[in-house]
């Protein structure tokens, strides 16, 4: 068997930030709570739970007092930030800074007085993070082509700012979408580069390989993204959330298995994979895509 592994691995920039900030965190302070997940993996938000790491709902007030609380990577609105954790001893702010351009965009658009049209997942953290951003000046949140298929507006102008792990693809959908009607569309472009690098990446990867293995959590946007974008090219394309589904996935030693992850994929998940396929084949030939 022939692994191919991606370029790019494991976390990217933003969340390992977090994940430094909440282990430095739970070893040098004393109650440390988060009022979301702090990324979409639920296997690492457990070890973070085994580390101490506790919810902010099930502090009562005494303990909210003395806590430190973290907010997600993904961001966090003024009313989350105003409502009960404002009694906490320190917030921590691991808002990624790409989402932070993306909101600062949104915000600038607004200010200006120009309708916000905010390309995001409806019920994503990040796209209320946007929303927010744009005020009264949201226009509508397209999440996908049906979205747009039902879209009624009546404005000449659009501001498009986007949810950071969108696709390239459904970008230039929406822009093409807009300037077939005549409507001048004033573009943020807040797609997250090193997202765009692992979908394109995975498409040409996918090309040569005969099965894709996607690692990462289900409930993460990117990876799914990454399993729609390589499906295309490689049929036998699979989310892995667990390396024990592995034998189930009628692998062959002949295979030429292509291996990414999402951005919130720990390392131990990814080695825990690679043993897992050495199982299935032991004679495992690991090479680096270039």
């Amino acid at each position: 068997m022939r692994v191919v592994l991606a370029r790019e691995l494991g976390y990217c920039s933003g969340i390992r930030r977090a994940i430094d900030a909440a282990e430095t965190a739970l070893c040098s302070e004393g109650t440390v709570a988060a009022t979301d997940t702090l990324l979409h993996n639920v296997g690492e938000m457990n070890r973070l739970g085994s580390m101490g790491l506790r919810s902010v709902e099930l502090l009562s007030d005494e303990e909210l007092g003395a806590a430190t609380v973290l907010l997600p990577a993904h961001g966090s609105t003024s009313l989350e930030r105003l409502g009960r954790i404002a009694g906490a001893r320190a917030l921590r702010d691991l808002t990624c800074p790409i989402v932070n351009r993306a909101h600062d965009a949104a915000s600038r658009f607004a200010d200006a007085g120009v309708p916000v049209v905010v390309v995001g997942d409806k019920e994503h953290r990040e796209t209320r993070y946007l929303m927010e951003a744009a005020g009264s000046q949201l226009l509508t949140v397209v999440a996908s082509k049906q979205d747009l298929d039902t879209l009624k507006i009546s404005v000449s102008r659009v501001g498009v700012v986007y949810q950071t792990t969108q696709s390239r693809e459904f970008r230039q959908v929406v822009l093409a979408w807009f300037r077939q009607r005549g409507i001048e569309v004033t573009e943020a472009m807040t797609l997250c580069p090193e997202v765009l690098r692992r979908q394109d990446g995975a498409v040409a990867l996918a090309s040569r390989c005969t099965v894709m293995l996607v690692l990462g959590d289900n409930s993460s946007a990117n990876t799914r993204r990454l399993v729609a974008v390589a499906v295309c090219a490689c049929p036998r394309t699979y989310l892995i959330q667990d390396a024990a589904v592995l034998p189930k996935l009628g692998l062959d030693c002949v295979d030429v298995v292509g291996v990414v992850s999402g951005t919130s994929c720990p390392q131990a998940a990814i080695d825990e994979v690679m043993a897992g396929l050495r199982q299935v084949c032991p004679d495992v030939q690991v090479e680096v895509d270039t």
